[in-house]
């Protein structure tokens, strides 16, 4: 039987969290893994916690509230501390990333060590669109020479590797850190397309800060690899 601990961070989600975690269940239920869910709320000012709680019991949760500093990329690293299990998942609390699809990177990361679902049709804001667009052209594969969607917010890889890396990742700068950091250990990475949806429900928490945090951490990793 295959395993998979799946890491979920949340900040204000209350209107998202619960379809989201029936349909990781409906989905590792199905194809007859077994998983566990890590919630690691950034100090949500909703009933996000609340509705967690509530679903406590019906599914294999774990819920943990954030020690350290704001931001999602810490988030996920205090989940991955906890997770049990060989094989990680990462996904966002907003539903626009497709859950049914974890099955299926699971799957095909017997071949390589991470997985990362692709956003090849997105169905958003032609500006965010265009954003993605020249992030993954221009940072991400003319700068740090990764040929993968370097923001995706849905991964499958394997929990070694974070032992092998040496991660220190602004407030939303886990994604491409970790991808080029693996990468340079000699790590496999292959990607899954999926449809990236519009969110739904709720705000998102990407804004115009968050854009110029990316940049900016993006340009400091590439600068470094060229001091050393």
């Amino acid at each position: 039987m295959k395993h998979l601990s799946i890491i979920i961070p949340t900040y204000n989600e209350q209107d998202n969290i619960k379809e989201l975690i029936k349909r990781i269940h409906s989905n590792m239920t199905k194809n007859k893994i077994k998983y566990e869910i890590i919630i690691v709320d950034d100090f949500s000012e909703d009933r996000t916690l609340d509705i967690i709680r509530q679903l406590n019991g019906r599914y294999p949760l774990k819920v943990a509230l954030k020690k350290g500093a704001k931001g999602k990329a810490q988030s996920l690293l205090e989940g991955f501390s906890k997770a049990r299990y060989s094989s990680v998942a990462m996904i966002d609390a907003d539903l626009q990333y497709p859950p049914e699809l974890l099955y299926d990177m699971l799957v095909k990361m017997e071949k390589v060590d991470i997985m990362v679902a692709n956003r090849v049709v997105q169905n958003i804001k032609w500006y965010r669109k265009l954003l993605s667009r020249i992030y993954a052209k221009v940072f991400g594969k003319i700068l740090l020479g990764l040929p993968y969607d370097i923001q995706s917010g849905m991964k499958v890889f394997k929990k070694k590797i974070l032992k092998k890396v040496d991660l220190n990742p602004t407030p939303w700068g886990f994604d491409y850190e970790f991808l080029y950091k693996a990468k340079n250990q000699g790590y496999q990475i292959s990607q899954i397309p999926i449809q990236f949806d519009a969110r739904k429900n709720g705000k998102s928490n990407v804004n115009l800060w968050t854009n110029f945090e990316l940049l900016f951490g993006i340009l400091k990793l590439k600068f470094e690899k060229i001091r050393k």
